[in-house]
């Protein structure tokens, strides 16, 4: 799908990312992201992409492995920028991790807000997006975000639509749940303002593995739901309120005024899958949450979400996420210990 909204096109095109980086934020997923911008000017021979790490008043930010990384300026309070110039794309992305703090920081607000006002584009990174919500700039915006918080994000913030794919582009709002996916984001926005030529040097340089991303999606830009079909959203809500039971494909069809095959084909071009994948993603992901935020038995976790045997749940869980359950159960306190 190509990006309906205007955008600057030539050879002289720069973008600029501005990483707003949390208290713990996901130093492998800012990595991710940054590396892709620096390798893409080395195999260009031009300074087209440039990146600043900005902090909410630090002057350096501890990140999820206990490292202190230096940022280049901080954000409260209110900088006196001038807006970038008609040839730079200017993008705000917040670096988020496992223990950021996911409730509203009113300075963080207040510059997204005054960022969104510039015209730039806005997001984040694992569940940094979360911060662009508190803003309420993300209301009638899809997004992804780390399966962890999902939970927490649909109760939080009913407006915004969580997605299962692992990286969204919706119009002027960009989000990737992770590190492969943040990798994957940014060689979309290079992409879109030099080649695909260049993407494939930068991943030549990096011999980066992107084929297995979570979501089993291509890279590509998705659809905003505002922008699917009304019976497929329909029909997604539907999965949505009927996780704990399957519903057939005749079911599904039939809810959506079509044949099996047509709604096979519906799913695989607005969303590049199958629904019954689709579905067991959302099951899944269902799934994880139950085993990181409670104690739920195992047995009873596959029952919630539809499974028709532990066994059969225990697979799927362990093809999904490359973790069975009882090792996510077993890993949740350590990584809250840390």
């Amino acid at each position: 799908m190509e990006d309906k909204r205007p955008s600057v096109e030539g050879a002289q095109t720069r973008v600029s990312v501005d990483f707003i980086l949390l208290p713990h934020f996901s130093l492998l997923t800012f990595a991710a992201a940054a590396d892709a911008l620096t390798t893409a000017n080395l195999v260009t021979g031009q300074q087209r992409f440039a990146f600043r790490n900005l902090a909410l008043e630090q002057s350096t930010v501890i990140s999820d492995l206990g490292v202190n990384l230096p940022v280049n300026a901080s954000i409260d309070p209110l900088p006196d920028e001038q807006s970038a110039g008609a040839d730079t794309v200017s993008v705000v992305l917040v670096c988020g991790g496992y223990r950021c703090n996911l409730r509203e920081q009113t300075a963080l607000s207040d510059y997204l807000r005054y960022r969104e006002q510039r015209g730039d584009l806005l997001g984040g990174l694992w569940n940094g997006v979360l911060s662009v919500a508190w803003a309420g700039l993300m209301n009638g915006h899809g997004c992804a975000l780390h399966p962890d918080d999902h939970s927490r994000a649909a109760s939080d913030h009913p407006h915004m639509t969580i997605r299962p794919d692992t990286l969204v582009m919706d119009g002027n709002r960009l989000s990737a749940a992770g590190p492969s996916s943040a990798f994957e984001l940014m060689l979309m926005l290079i992409g879109r303002h030099d080649s695909s030529q260049t993407v494939q040097s930068i991943r030549q340089v990096l011999k980066a593995d992107t084929t297995s991303l979570p979501s089993r999606n291509s890279a590509g830009v998705h659809f905003s739901d505002t922008e699917l079909p009304a019976n497929l959203r329909s029909a997604l809500q539907m999965m949505r309120n009927h996780l704990d039971g399957p519903i057939s494909r005749q079911a599904l069809a039939e809810h959506m005024n079509l044949s099996i095959r047509a709604m096979e084909r519906v799913f695989q071009q607005y969303l590049q899958t199958s629904p019954a994948l689709y579905y067991r993603q959302l099951r899944l992901q269902l799934a994880h949450d139950l085993l990181t935020k409670g104690d739920t038995p195992i047995a009873k976790v596959s029952d919630l979400c539809g499974f028709v045997s532990a066994a059969h749940f225990s697979r799927s869980f362990q093809q999904f996420y490359g973790q069975s359950p009882s090792q996510v159960r077993r890993s949740t306190p350590a990584l809250l210990d840390r």
